[in-house]
């Protein structure tokens, strides 16, 4: 008969574990074995005072009341948190090859495995709940920037490291950290601290981190759970063979769209000077995106604009080009076709609308054109 394991008894250690008769590490609030074993963990009264030095705000997030005020542990929180991902956000963000078995059953499966995807997934549901919960937004807004400043935090440590284990989730992670600082100020709908071109640049740097991720998934001949990705930047259908379903008025904005970006080339080229180049290069990204709407393609789409143009474009955009500003506000109209998804919303109407706030004077040759993009997203 073998003999029963031996352990070290401790006076402090938590509930469960003295059940269990094994040691316990008495970290707060869970024990290393409760949570590795994702049990309650519960220490004797006794215990508490001596127990308050221990925690870490690595281990746990700090408890968050919930909107309606009362306490929720973080337990709770992340459970709501997960649950509303896999019933509510993964829908929004289905598209195409990247069908809802892929964001329901396949995302959370790594996410479950990989702490920082994880947080990553929470903080956008976070937000997701901020957005239909105009009631209790601050205090989902709040929750949402914790889980997505953890994941931040993590996702560095993890770049720093990477390996062919991790490169997937990490680019999932990316994913939805750019969706995050996406939707974010479509969410707070806070107009005085809304910059259209900081927040681009900010949107570029994140989906360049993107790409560079899914170059190494590319790289490594991934076969993965995640093959839709690497399919989908080439099909223009979903796997059942349909095309994207669009509204007629989506479709009509498209076509718009097309006419006026072919009225302000003619009208940029015979300008002429010395930025023909960073302007035709800018107007060819643009309007290959807009044409291939409702889908990707190897560039990413409209949404994926911002890590396509040139750091030239960049400098005349800060500068105050017009015709640098024209193709910027034909970006936002180009959003606008976007307007559908709770993580883009008005943010195209949005742009628009801060870009123009200035009384300034409009070139003669661009009047018609600026009134154009402002009538497009209804301003």
């Amino acid at each position: 008969m073998p003999s029963r394991r031996s352990h070290t008894k401790s006076r402090k250690g938590c509930l469960q574990c003295k059940k269990r008769h094994v040691k316990c590490d008495e970290e707060t609030p869970r024990c290393g074995l409760c949570k590795k074993r994702r049990l309650e963990c519960t220490y004797p009264p006794s215990s508490e005072a001596d127990s308050q030095h221990a925690s870490t705000p690595q281990d746990m997030p700090d408890a968050f009341p919930g909107p309606e005020g009362e306490p929720h542990s973080d337990r709770m929180l992340e459970m709501k948190l997960f649950h509303h991902y896999v019933t509510e956000t993964y829908i929004t963000l289905c598209q195409g090859r990247l069908d809802a078995h892929h964001f329901q059953v396949v995302v959370p499966r790594i996410a479950v495995s990989h702490a920082f995807l994880l947080d990553s997934l929470l903080g956008l549901s976070a937000l997701h709940l901020a957005y239909l919960n105009t009631h209790d937004n601050r205090s989902w807004l709040e929750i949402a920037l914790k889980y997505q400043n953890r994941a931040c935090s993590a996702f560095t440590r993890v770049l720093a490291e990477m390996t062919p284990e991790n490169c997937a989730p990490a680019f999932l992670c990316s994913i939805f950290i750019m969706l995050c600082a996406t939707a974010y100020p479509c969410v707070t709908q806070d107009k005085h601290t809304f910059e259209p071109l900081s927040h681009v640049l900010e949107i570029r740097q994140l989906i360049a981190g993107c790409a560079f991720l899914f170059e190494q998934l590319s790289g490594m001949e991934y076969r993965g759970d995640l093959q839709g990705w690497l399919k989908y930047k080439d099909g223009e259908v979903d796997q059942d063979g349909n095309p994207y379903h669009v509204q007629e008025s989506q479709i009509k904005l498209r076509s718009a769209i097309m006419e006026s970006l072919q009225r302000v080339q003619d009208k940029f080229t015979s300008l002429g000077g010395p930025n023909q180049t960073a302007y035709q290069n800018t107007w060819d990204i643009l309007h290959e995106a807009i044409k291939r709407w409702p889908f990707g393609g190897p560039n990413g789409g409209i949404i994926a604009w911002p890590i396509n143009i040139s750091e030239d474009y960049i400098a005349l955009l800060k500068s105050g080009d017009w015709v640098g500003r024209v193709l910027f506000l034909h970006y936002g109209v180009g959003l606008h076709l976007l307007s559908d998804k709770w993580f883009v919303r008005d943010w195209g109407r949005r742009l628009i609308e801060t870009v123009l706030q200035s009384e300034e004077d409009i070139p003669p040759i661009w009047t018609e054109t600026i009134t154009w993009t402002k009538e497009a997203v209804e301003l």
